[in-house]
């Protein structure tokens, strides 16, 4: 195991994803998630908020990303509260967009995807209700809430409930507050044990689900352990994703400073794995070729 662990204020910058086309996108982006456009030109769109950008959409795929396919799984932005999580419920129903949702448990999660096949979570974290969980001996995860009662954390979320809690006025706020971020991205892989070892021992995340029964791999840091994830639940449907297709540009990793960058740096010079270093950043690739930006905050 790595010694070098990533500390506690590592955080996920901007996400940037291929897209069929930018005009098609904002509809999804803009409208429904609630991201503020912050600049366009004729081949990137940054949306975010409070003039922080989260996604930088990049025209010019040639095919949607297919659903099946090894590539992004969703990312996910992060609200801190309910009520902004109903507001974007309220978004999302009043778009006609087909959408989903979920009770984790630890969180509550709504789904939806772009023109282009890029998975979109809108999440709030709700941790206090977890109790413990539990891994049987076959490998199977049960996640036993405060209340004592099992859950296997993929129950359907009661959007109707939900969406009481915006009352009765009607408002829905047309955009995400200032303090939604990034939580987590999540990746269909062909070998997550790989994967999870250039995560934790190359780069210095912390390990916490790994379960081939159950499909997923995730790492992260001691606040926030769910950042990194990969799931197989495809298993022998997967498959690669033709060239041109929508899907992960890059994500950016936010590193707590400049020692931490260089200590990154020394533990992919020892394993081998290839890099570019150039003001302040550091750019490489996964094991299945996800590629990621490491920088320090304020670069």
């Amino acid at each position: 195991m790595n010694e070098g662990l990533l500390a506690g204020a590592t955080h996920l910058g901007p996400v940037h994803l291929r897209v069929v086309n930018i005009a098609a996108a904002l509809p999804v982006w803009r409208d429904a998630v609630g991201l503020a456009l912050l600049g366009e030109d004729d081949a990137v769109a940054g949306l975010g908020v409070d003039g922080k950008a989260l996604i930088v959409l990049h025209e010019g795929a040639q095919f949607v990303l297919p659903q099946k396919a090894r590539d992004l799984f969703h990312v996910a932005i992060h609200v801190v509260t309910r009520r902004d999580l109903a507001h974007a419920a309220a978004r999302l129903k009043a778009s006609g967009l087909r959408y989903s949702a979920q009770d984790h448990l630890i969180s509550e999660s709504l789904y939806v995807s772009d023109p282009s096949g890029n998975g979109i979570e809108l999440c709030f974290d709700t941790p206090e209700r977890l109790a413990s969980r539990v891994e049987t001996a076959d490998g199977r995860v049960s996640l036993i809430a405060t209340d004592g009662s099992a859950h296997s954390g993929l129950e359907p979320l009661d959007v109707g409930a939900l969406l009481r809690d915006l009352g009765n006025s009607g408002h829905v706020e047309p955009r995400l507050p200032a303090n939604a971020f990034i939580g987590h991205i999540h990746m269909r892989a062909r070998s997550p044990e790989t994967l999870m070892t250039f995560y934790v021992d190359v780069l210095g995340f912390r390990p916490h689900i790994q379960s081939r029964s159950f499909g997923l791999f995730d790492c992260g840091t001691d606040r926030r352990p769910h950042m990194v994830a990969f799931n197989i639940w495809a298993r022998d449907e997967l498959r690669e994703p033709p060239p041109g297709a929508g899907g992960l540009e890059r994500f950016t990793v936010v590193l707590a400073g400049a020692d931490e960058l260089a200590a990154v740096a020394g533990r992919l010079g020892q394993a081998g794995v290839p890099f570019a270093e150039a003001g302040g950043t550091l750019a490489c690739a996964d094991p299945e070729g996800n590629r990621l930006l490491m920088m320090t905050a304020g670069t």
